[in-house]
C-alpha cells in the first residue's frame, strides 16, 4: 500500500483512492472578517479500506483499546497546562529565577551572614555581662 505525505506547500492534488493511505497538514482558515486568514494546520491521517480490511484492522474509538491502525500516541501538552494553582511559582521561575539566580542566592547568603551577625552582636553583651560576674564572685 502506497502511502502519500502531504503538506499545505503542496499545489498539486492527490487522489485518496490510488493512494488508499495519506498523511499531511491541511490548513485551518477563518473568513469571519471577509478576509481569508489562515489560522492554524490539522495534522491528519487518511486511510481507505476495504470491508475486509478494515474487520482485520479493529480501531477503538479515540485511543481506548485496540489502539493500533493507527496508533494514536499521548498528546503533547506542556506540563503546566493543567496546573492553575502552580502557575504562579511557574510564572516566577520563568521570570524571576532563570535570569536572577546566582543574585537570589548570593543575597539570600548575604541576609543570613548578616542575620548571624545581628545575633551575635545582639547577645555578646549579655554573655559578656555574665563572664564577668562569674569571674567577679569567684
Amino acid at each position: 500500500m502506497e502511502e502519500a505525505v502531504v503538506s499545505t506547500q503542496s499545489t498539486g492534488r492527490i487522489s485518496i483512492l490510488d493512494k488508499k493511505k495519506i498523511k499531511g497538514y491541511w490548513p485551518v482558515y477563518d473568513d469571519s472578517l471577509g478576509e481569508k486568514e489562515q489560522t492554524g494546520v490539522v495534522e491528519m491521517e487518511i486511510e481507505i479500506m476495504t470491508e475486509e480490511e478494515a474487520n482485520e484492522k479493529k480501531a477503538g474509538q479515540g485511543r481506548s483499546d485496540p489502539n493500533e491502525h493507527p496508533t494514536l500516541e499521548p498528546p503533547d501538552r506542556p506540563s503546566t497546562s493543567f496546573r492553575w494553582l502552580m502557575m504562579p511559582l511557574i510564572i516566577f521561575k520563568i521570570l524571576v529565577w532563570d535570569k536572577y539566580k546566582w543574585y537570589i542566592i548570593l543575597a539570600f547568603i548575604i541576609l543570613l551572614i548578616i542575620a548571624f551577625l545581628g545575633l551575635l552582636i545582639y547577645t555578646s553583651p549579655g554573655a559578656i555581662t555574665m563572664d564577668i560576674f562569674a569571674k567577679k564572685q569567684n
